[in-house]
């Protein structure tokens, strides 16, 4: 993984937490709903956890408050993102043991080499790239009955698209590096090469290019009004992975 994402994240620390706050906006619906599916996503399973990039550690906090893990490896290469999950999870009683890693997830392995029954991957892959080479890299650490859970944004998505044409010049420009993007279709035949399958999936956010810039309020009603439709066609997706 780059220099230049770890740095990134490293001073995006505060603002990202803000992604999960309840000032109405698409973005704040967006990441809240994607820790709810989460959690939908991952109901049926227990034991052991991989996180593979915990951000700030809202999502990590509710997986572990089901009370069904035993035990949680929290990996992430941003020191301060790494700084934040602990300071989460410490504000909450789990019963499940962490261990906090500060460490490059293409590079990383369990000392034990016990497999993990889940492992989650949300918000990793548009940074990073690399898509079918970490998914390899993760399978290998998946137990027979496991799954992992991956999230990206959906470049067949109008909005998707629009905000990649008129960004990604800008942003590769500000920060060091460029923004992967992936259409169902990529994911699939990732999934297919690391020999692995779709058991399930779940989409969401309507996804209005730069909808925030213009009237966050009002991006956020239309996140809730048309959350029906974005289940069926949202920009977001979250993909639940199993051994094929």
């Amino acid at each position: 993984m780059s220099a230049p994402v770890l740095e990134m994240f490293d001073n995006f620390t505060e603002g990202y937490r803000d992604h999960f706050s309840t000032k109405p906006s698409a973005r704040t619906y967006s990441f809240r709903k994607r820790l709810s599916l989460a959690c939908e996503l991952a109901a049926g399973l227990s034991g052991r956890m991989l996180e593979c990039a915990a951000g700030t550690g809202e999502i990590t906090n509710a997986l572990l408050g089901s009370g069904r893990f035993t035990e949680a490896s929290i990996v992430d290469i941003s020191p301060q993102m790494l700084d934040s999950t602990k300071r989460i999870l410490t504000q909450h009683e789990h019963s499940a043991r962490c261990d906090f890693v500060n460490y490059d997830i293409f590079k990383y392995r369990p000392e034990s080499g016990e497999p993990y029954d889940l492992i989650v991957c949300l918000g990793l892959v548009a940074h990073t790239g690399r898509l079918g080479e970490l998914l390899e890299h993760l399978r290998s650490m998946l137990a027979d009955n496991g799954a992992l859970l991956l999230q990206t944004s959906l470049d067949d998505h109008l909005g998707t698209r629009i905000v990649r044409a008129l960004s990604s010049r800008r942003y590769a420009s500000r920060f060091g590096y460029s923004v992967s993007y992936y259409r169902h279709q990529d994911i699939l035949d990732a999934c297919k090469e690391a020999d692995l399958k779709v058991t399930d999936m779940r989409r969401h956010t309507v996804g209005i290019p730069f909808g925030d810039r213009v009237w966050a309020r009002g991006s956020y009603h239309v996140e809730r009004q048309l959350e029906s439709w974005a289940a069926r066609h949202g920009a977001e997706a979250l993909y639940l992975l199993g051994h094929s």
